[in-house]
């Protein structure tokens, strides 16, 4: 599944809008904030970046906040255990998928 990469600063609004969208919908990331490690500037350079927030979802690149773009550049959607509530990443687009909780054993199953 995709991997998503948030590229941000501590100062900008919408990096925390973006960041609380992410953290909202169980959306794992990997913050990478530009202004504090040189490495991850220097990735933002390299990816030709012009502002941020930015992600890397895949192999995708969005500069800018739009929730539903987001969303639908992920392969996977998030589930929660509907006994327990743990969430759980899971593939679009490959029809009925049974998930067995690892925190609880409770099998559901979901329409992908």
């Amino acid at each position: 599944m995709k991997k998503v990469v948030a590229y941000v600063t501590q100062t900008c609004p919408h990096c925390k809008t973006a960041k609380d969208f992410l953290r909202a919908n169980h959306i794992p990331f990997e913050e990478r904030d530009v202004n504090a490690s040189a490495e991850a500037l220097k990735q933002f350079q390299m990816l030709k970046l012009t502002g941020v927030p930015a992600f890397l979802v895949g192999d995708e690149l969005m500069v800018g906040f739009n929730g539903e773009k987001l969303m639908q550049m992920l392969d996977f959607t998030v589930e929660a255990c509907p006994s327990c509530g743990k969430f759980y990443k899971v593939p679009k687009g490959k029809g009925k998928i049974r998930i067995t909780c690892k925190a609880c054993g409770n099998p559901f199953e979901k329409l992908t």
